[in-house]
């Protein structure tokens, strides 16, 4: 029970302060209810506590048309505000506690942050024209796959004195983020050869509880995200991909069997590893190294050892650090680059 707590306490510090003030009071209260508490150890052990509860919730109280919904569109921080509707919510989990528990143990927490493709996209591009080959993209906890799409989103990066556009122009997806390290530059378009990902779970957006669990999953203030993943969804349509689900050490040999060596492979996994125990993370960089013998491979990657954006190259079972993105937030809204 006192993990439990640390783990609100913390995720109302550190992760919703300042991104959601509504999680972050309720991430506060709920450390110190042991009500609540006694209820989110129904939440499997690999899922982050906290979002599976908020996004369950909310998912929840939309479905079944209860007054906490309100509380997911007015935005107010006052304090007396904030503390009707943590009242309102220990109403709604009363009242749902067993739908809320079904949530925890069918559901999982996949979030796609599209503006993680802002600093993937540059990283993207100079592995394209280093090696002057088209990509393969093998994503692992892909989701709905929307991160495979990056070359179909059109840019716009703040930097200090300017704001750089590229991607494609055309498209109907704008990615804004801001760079407050060094200036990008020579960001050129690139070609993806082919586009796989691969989860445990994958989520379909043509299906309307998909859509509305991955709606549910978005943070209550941050309306922009949800417009977004609304657009993208319609896109992500015509979008050629291949979604496979279940275990990544298994499918990915089987796919870099077969793959073309005119392309070059990039793995990426964004804010997934963590969900990881120590003998997964060395099993996947096992593999990687085993693949490396017959295709040179890219890897990019955070939150296996540290919190930073590590980019590798493998090749013939040698690892080469090419680079390090230390500062990045994690929803992609800004980062530091290198």
């Amino acid at each position: 029970m006192e993990r439990l707590a640390k783990i609100f306490k913390r995720f109302s510090e550190l992760e919703a302060q300042k991104s959601s003030p509504l999680y972050a009071y309720w991430s506060k209260e709920i450390a110190e209810d042991r009500e609540l508490l006694t209820l989110m150890q129904s939440i499997p052990g690999s899922q982050p506590k906290p979002n599976m509860f908020f996004a369950s919730v909310q998912y929840l109280a939309f479905k079944k048309n209860h007054p906490l919904k309100s509380y997911y569109s007015i935005f107010d921080r006052s304090e007396n505000y904030l503390e009707a509707s943590f009242f309102t919510l220990k109403e709604f989990v009363r009242l749902n506690e067993e739908a809320l528990v079904e949530c925890f143990q069918t559901k999982l927490v996949q979030t796609n942050e599209l503006n993680r493709s802002s600093y993937l996209y540059p990283i993207f591009s100079e592995i394209a024209h280093k090696t002057e080959k088209p990509l393969t993209l093998i994503e692992i906890g892909t989701s709905a796959g929307l991160l495979l799409n990056l070359d179909q989103y059109k840019y716009e990066i703040k930097e200090t004195e300017q704001i750089l556009h590229f991607g494609d122009f055309e498209s109907s997806v704008v990615v804004y983020a801001e760079n407050i390290g060094k200036s990008l530059t020579a960001i050129k378009p690139f070609e993806v050869s082919e586009r796989v990902g691969i989860d445990l779970n994958i989520v379909d957006l043509n299906k309307e509880e998909d859509y509305e669990w991955m709606q549910a999953l978005i943070w209550p203030e941050q309306k922009d995200r949800k417009e977004l993943l609304r657009k993208v969804s319609q896109l992500n349509k015509n979008i050629s991909k291949k979604l496979y689900a279940g275990d990544f050490l298994q499918l990915i040999p089987s796919f870099i069997k077969n793959i073309d060596d005119g392309t070059q492979v990039i793995i990426f996994h964004t804010h997934v590893a963590n969900q990881f125990n120590e003998s997964l993370k060395i099993n996947l960089l096992t593999m990687i190294n085993n693949m490396s013998e017959q295709h040179p491979i890219y890897h990019v990657y955070n939150n296996m050892f540290d919190r930073h954006l590590h980019i590798d190259y493998i090749t013939h079972s040698k690892t080469e650090e090419k680079k390090i993105i230390k500062e990045i937030d994690g929803h992609g809204k800004h980062y530091v680059w290198e």
